[in-house]
């Protein structure tokens, strides 16, 4: 009998398409329309900045209790839930919004408990089920989603609505067909583990990686089964959650302004939009490199795209003519897509599967909700003294610290020294 094919490629085809809609779409998408709906409705700087940082904040905040949720009913109703509240975020934002405040609470609220839920936490859950030997090539693969919708999406809006004589709201439109198509793949092509059709991990090409068993070319993989306490004390994850924050800052903030950034300093709406759409489909690149994490270290990776990021955000003040519309989105979308995945790939290989998901759940909570202060200080910064240099250089150097802290968050050896290896089948951490 011919072996059925592995199901986790056409799973992760779906994650992707899903993430596309969920994160890809509010994050990339919003820089046009919320430009276009800032100018309809007379929106300052502050109000503007505000409705992104809630989003932010909810991308994250919720992530301790998305991983419970993750752990309690699973990859699929988890996934459910986050579609069916970003579809009723952008079907109240297409109806209702008519103030600053409205929008705040249907985009900010709504939709960014819906990128919470219905994004990265359940599927990385669900990757690192179906995926252990190839797990940075499927987290690049379904990270690379926000990357393809961001690049096609803001010209596609900004075309749209400039059409319609600059009715905002088709924008969110678009949005609700597309999250009933994602919401459909989550019902039914969504399965939580190979072992509920049968398979393995990676198609069990491989037997899954054993105790005392090293990971080749020097990347370094616990067989330890940490708890949620040990990881979140240990030394590597406190210099890892200390050197993200300049580029979680940076991203909230170019996503929050930059359009309007943009056409402050001259560019057309429709070259403004191009320069996101540049940014978005750079990350591809990002995302192709920290693919290399199943054999280059990925806090490597990480720590050189950090200092492209760093550069990039110092590039983005000055850029006044049309050429510089293309070196600062490729630096800053490089270093976010490359960013991104070994941010996410990084935990799960010091702390094991079991600690994953609390782990990022708190991460992403602790990350985001500091860089969603960004967009609102820079709105606020800009209102008084009319520029938002200070917050660009500001973030800069802390990327090019991030960058180096790196360097000292080596992988994390887990203390059981109160433990009797022989006795208890205690293990250690693979290096090879």
């Amino acid at each position: 009998m011919k072996k059925p094919a592995f199901y986790g490629w056409k799973l992760l085809a779906a994650f992707w398409f899903i993430y596309l809609v969920n994160l890809g779409f509010p994050t990339y998408g919003q820089s046009v329309i919320n430009a276009y709906m800032a100018k309809d409705l007379h929106l300052d700087r502050t109000m503007l900045g505000l409705a992104f940082s809630l989003y932010m904040l909810m991308v994250g905040l919720p992530g301790p209790a998305v991983a419970a949720i993750v752990n309690r009913i699973g990859v699929r109703m988890t996934l459910l839930i986050g579609s069916c509240s970003a579809m009723l975020g952008a079907l109240s934002m297409a109806l209702f919004v008519h103030t600053g405040w409205q929008a705040v609470i249907s985009f900010g609220i709504l939709i960014g408990f819906g990128s919470c839920a219905g994004g990265a936490i359940a599927e990385q859950q669900g990757i690192a089920q179906w995926f252990i030997r190839k797990r940075a090539l499927a987290l690049s693969l379904m990270y690379s989603g926000g990357g393809i919708g961001g690049f096609i999406l803001p010209p596609v809006l900004n075309r749209v609505i400039a059409s319609s004589h600059g009715n905002w709201r088709n924008g969110w439109w678009i949005f609700l067909v597309l999250g009933a198509i994602g919401a459909a793949l989550v019902i039914f092509m969504v399965k939580e583990k190979p072992a509920d059709m049968g398979q393995l991990p990676d198609g069990g090409a491989e037997a899954p990686l054993a105790p005392g068993k090293t990971r080749p070319r020097g990347v370094f993989v616990t067989t330890e089964a940490w708890t949620f306490k040990e990881a979140i004390f240990s030394r590597a994850f406190i210099l890892m959650l200390l050197s993200s924050i300049g580029i979680s800052c940076g991203f909230s903030l170019i996503q929050g302004h930059g359009v309007v950034h943009l056409k402050d300093l001259g560019h057309s709406p429709a070259e403004a939009a191009m320069a996101m759409s540049i940014l978005a489909i750079s990350t591809l690149i990002g995302k192709l490199l920290a693919s290399f994490g199943d054999r280059i270290e990925p806090r490597y990776i990480w720590a050189f795209a950090m200092a492209a990021f760093g550069l990039g955000t110092v590039l983005v003040v000055h850029a006044t003519s049309a050429a510089d519309l293309y070196p600062f989105p490729i630096l800053l979308g490089f270093g976010w897509g490359a960013t991104l995945v070994s941010m996410m790939g990084a935990p799960m290989n010091y702390f094991g599967l079991k600690a994953y998901p609390a782990v990022i759940g708190l991460w992403l909570a602790i990350q985001t909700t500091i860089g969603s202060v960004a967009p609102f200080v820079a709105g606020y910064v800009f209102d008084r003294y009319g520029s938002y240099t200070p917050v660009f250089y500001s973030i800069a150097g802390l990327c090019f610290a991030g960058s180096l802290l790196l360097l000292l968050a080596t992988p994390p050896q887990r203390k059981v020294a109160d433990e009797a290896p022989a006795a208890h089948g205690a293990l250690r951490p693979a290096r090879a």
